[in-house]
């Protein structure tokens, strides 16, 4: 059995409620003796205080909640370094928890991190039927990073990237560097701002079609970039790839160099996150960069001055960029 608040007390002669203030940092009545006397022994017997029955007591945990949809893809490691940083600093611990990209996985974990007492949730939903009614309805602020929220969905904070319009940028670069038979390799995901539309929108302005048999999506993994460059391949030419992330780039440019096609030779491929592995890729991967990291960041920032301060949840759009290396 660990060290309690009672062997402290008992070591430094006062009472345990004495003890407790000095722990809590209420201790402005108490002798700066008696304060130093405490210290002393809450350190020579090694007591950490109750983290539970404090949070049971205050209506606060100090815990925040990450639920991100996929662990294996490197761009959300990066969200959850961000969040950790900040929440370290204003003393919050993290419970992360991977869903797989699977609504029913967001059921369960959400059922969790509110039995678990967290007082925010930081999410990067499912791609599809994800449980917005039910974190609403968990009573715990939200604030959703990487996704879509419908306008339905009030009082949710969102820091997000226009990943609508950087798609279009850079289906716009394809074109700009000759490309017209542009493939769309991403996730199946129905949402307002999709990528696919960004990708549809470049096209049209430049006057190029937008054909089916050029679009393939699946999920935002190696495997989705693998097999839709292939599938694409058996029915039709190409000789530029819009890939909705850098895990499907990958996927994307071993299956060109199985096929012997050449990039940016003969096609030209672009990722979107900039995550960090792409410059290091052969060829280097042209890319989308957004702020992972500084996502994560601002997330915890905003959910932790609302818990602290009551300081209103909000939108925040990030900047993306576009970083040119050798696969345009």
């Amino acid at each position: 059995m660990g060290v309690t608040l009672r062997d402290v007390a008992k070591k430094a002669g006062v009472s345990a409620v004495t003890v407790s203030k000095v722990v809590n940092g209420t201790d402005q009545h108490i002798s700066e003796e008696t304060r130093l006397r405490i210290q002393k022994i809450v350190k020579e017997l090694g007591y950490v205080p109750n983290a539970v029955a404090k949070g049971l007591k205050e209506k606060r945990t100090n815990m925040l909640g990450f639920l991100l949809p996929d662990i294996s893809n490197s761009f959300f490691p990066e969200v959850a370094r961000g969040i950790e940083d900040m929440a370290k600093v204003h003393g919050f611990g993290v419970v992360m928890c991977n869903t797989d990209d699977s609504a029913e996985q967001e059921t369960e974990r959400i059922r969790f991190l509110s039995s678990r007492m967290v007082d925010g949730i930081v999410f990067a939903r499912a791609l599809k039927n994800s449980n917005m009614r039910q974190l609403l309805s968990s009573g715990l602020p939200v604030v959703v990073v990487d996704r879509d929220i419908e306008t339905e969905h009030t009082g949710m904070g969102q820091i997000f990237v226009d990943t609508q319009r950087g798609i279009y940028e850079s289906t716009s670069l394809l074109i700009g560097a000759g490309c017209k038979k542009i493939a769309f390799i991403s996730a199946e995901y129905a949402a307002r701002f999709d990528r696919y539309q960004g990708y549809c929108d470049a096209l049209q302005q430049a006057g190029l079609p937008v054909e089916p048999k050029r679009v393939y999506k699946d999920h935002y993994d190696v495997k989705t970039g693998y097999e839709g460059l292939y599938r694409i391949l058996a029915n039709t030419e190409i000789d530029g790839v819009v890939c909705g992330n850098d895990m499907i780039a990958v996927g994307v440019l071993n299956a060109l160099k199985e096929k012997g096609i050449s990039v940016p030779g003969q096609v030209k491929v672009i990722g979107f996150d900039d995550v960090y592995f792409s410059r290091y890729l052969s060829p280097p991967l042209t890319t989308v960069y957004q702020p992972a990291y500084q996502m994560g960041s601002a997330a915890a920032e905003m959910l932790i001055d609302h818990i602290l301060y009551q300081k209103p949840l909000y939108k925040k759009n990030l900047d993306f960029e576009l970083r040119i290396r050798n696969t345009v």
